[in-house]
């Protein structure tokens, strides 16, 4: 089976997992999306999920960088990238969350928005405005920054970073899933041209994103490929259930039909059938007429599990 990746250039998201599949040496196919909906070749595989990026494992279907990173790890790693432990694994969520309303907030501030829209191009840029106020919308519960908060907050961050800065990475002499996380907020910042300045006085910063950056310099490229191949993919193949520790909620039965949806942004609801479920990871077996049998996986973390009556 063949590994597909559904990303976009300046998604930072994507970003973390096109570096985490150049670290592992993992050989994919890319497939460009447009960065604002509809995406009417991705959605038969998701079942309507709308952020990016997407990993694609023959019939497995990945939403989230949060399982898809443990997927990577489980398929293609050693195990190294999880060996940080609690305390990597609380910095990678800080990051992921914390770290990222700072960076699109700096980005999307009136200075750099401009620059910023020119790199959804050829998308309009109303385009992009009027999908990311759907994207926020409809429930969602991300708490906004002042591109001054952001600012002030980033810095101090960074400060801290600066005075207690690694040798080599975060947590040790290789790199973890907190070094990915980290890396690809800063990543978008240093993006925007109007922002890139605010990590300028950070020089053992600079030298830990340019090891960060390097990861991937000897890696297997990635082959070019189209939403079409990869819905082939999808129905050429049966989805296979990964060897996971069962730790179902309180209330659930496997085989339930249920809803998942993310709890912050993008709250548009998954429905299938619970097929696994770990401490990590949901599982949800779906039927579709264009892509066939799927099963398709969410985190735990930042997602919430509902029964459809």
């Amino acid at each position: 089976m063949s590994v597909y990746l559904h990303h976009y250039p300046i998604s930072m998201f994507s970003e973390k997992i096109r570096l985490l599949l150049g670290h592992l040496d993992v050989s994919w196919h890319s497939v460009v999306i447009s960065p604002v909906m509809p995406r009417p070749l991705l959605t038969p595989l998701t079942g309507g999920y709308r952020r990016a990026p997407v990993l694609q494992i023959g019939a497995n279907v990945y939403c989230d960088t949060n399982v898809i990173a443990r997927a990577l790890d489980r398929e293609f790693g050693d195990g190294r990238l999880y060996a940080g432990g609690f305390n990597a694994n609380r910095v990678a969520e800080w990051a992921d969350h914390s770290l990222f309303r700072m960076s699109i907030s700096l980005n999307f501030s009136p200075a750099a928005l401009p620059a910023m829209l020119q790199q959804f191009a050829p998308t309009p840029p109303e385009d992009v405005l009027a999908d990311r106020a759907k994207l926020m919308a409809a429930g969602s519960r991300v708490n906004t920054l002042s591109p001054a908060a952001a600012a002030q907050l980033l810095h101090l961050y960074l400060q801290d970073f600066e005075v207690g800065a690694p040798a080599a990475f975060l947590f040790g002499e290789q790199p973890c899933i907190a070094d990915f996380s980290l890396y690809h907020c800063l990543w978008l910042i240093k993006q925007n041209p109007v922002n890139a300045h605010l990590l300028e006085p950070y020089p053992n910063l600079g030298a830990w994103m340019q090891r960060m950056a390097t990861l991937a310099e000897n890696a297997t490229p990635s082959v070019p490929s189209t939403a079409e191949a990869a819905l082939q993919e999808a129905t050429e193949n049966k989805p296979v259930l990964p060897n996971l520790d069962a730790c179902l909620p309180q209330g659930f039965r496997l085989g339930d039909t249920v809803d998942v949806k993310p709890t912050d942004y993008g709250i548009v609801p998954v429905t299938g059938e619970l097929v696994a479920h770990s401490r990590d990871e949901i599982v949800i077996a779906r039927e579709d007429e264009q892509a066939g049998e799927l099963f398709v996986h969410f985190p735990v973390l930042g997602f919430e599990l509902h029964k459809v009556a």
